[in-house]
């Protein structure tokens, strides 16, 4: 059963009529390019409404559609990147809460599950670690992300956020589990890609924008 937060996500990219519209045109322009590129077709002419429109020389006509995916690319990603990290908080939230990987025991007050040898607290210490989020930095640094709290002289309680490195490793928490844990990882995003569409329709533009552009680059030298 999909959650609400899922099928809200859903809801708001389908009736982001300014993404969809940059959307369209991308994957038109792209797939046309990788047409070109792989057939070797060419333009004759075409018919507008006013007038007809010859083309004559077809390597400005190819230098015009990659600069046209380029900026589209571009105009694209400016109405998409609000989306991404929703995007990576939805396969990040479905894998902690994989009960092999995070699961917090309320009786003994403690991270149970892979994740939890990297954890050397008790929760009765920082309870905000129930909330734990996954935190990725570069290629291979990866963190646990929680809010903790701090009741300062005058008695008012401030929140901040601590992490854990899971880079950093003792005789409990092993280089071999982190391994693992990347495992994990690319189950959780592998399994967001190819099992939930927003993925698809999030990420599939820029892959074939991409492939068009780098296509049609080699071709060009």
């Amino acid at each position: 059963m999909l959650s609400e937060n899922l099928l809200s996500y859903r809801k708001r990219i389908d009736e982001d009529t300014g993404l969809q519209s940059k959307r369209k045109l991308l994957v038109l322009l792209s797939v046309l390019m990788l047409a070109i590129d792989f057939t070797g077709a060419t333009f004759k002419e075409a018919n507008t409404f006013i007038f007809k429109i010859e083309f004559e020389n077809q390597s400005g006509l190819n230098i015009f559609l990659l600069l046209s995916v380029v900026y589209l690319l571009i105009r694209y990603y400016a109405y998409a990147h609000s989306y991404h990290e929703e995007l990576y908080n939805l396969w990040s939230g479905r894998m902690l809460e994989d009960r092999n990987v995070f699961y917090y025991d309320v009786v003994m007050e403690d991270v149970r599950g892979l994740l939890g040898p990297a954890v050397e607290f008790s929760g009765s210490d920082e309870p905000g670690i129930q909330e734990s989020k996954y935190y990725v930095s570069g290629i291979f640094k990866r963190a646990l992300t929680f809010p903790s709290y701090h009741i300062d002289e005058d008695g008012e309680t401030h929140q901040f956020e601590k992490l854990i490195k899971l880079t950093k490793f003792n005789d409990k928490w092993t280089r071999k589990k982190y391994i693992k844990l990347l495992s994990y990882e690319l189950k959780y995003q592998s399994s967001a890609f190819f099992k939930y569409r927003e993925n698809l329709d999030l990420i599939g533009p820029y892959v074939i924008g991409s492939l068009a552009i780098m296509l049609t680059l080699w071709k060009m030298l």
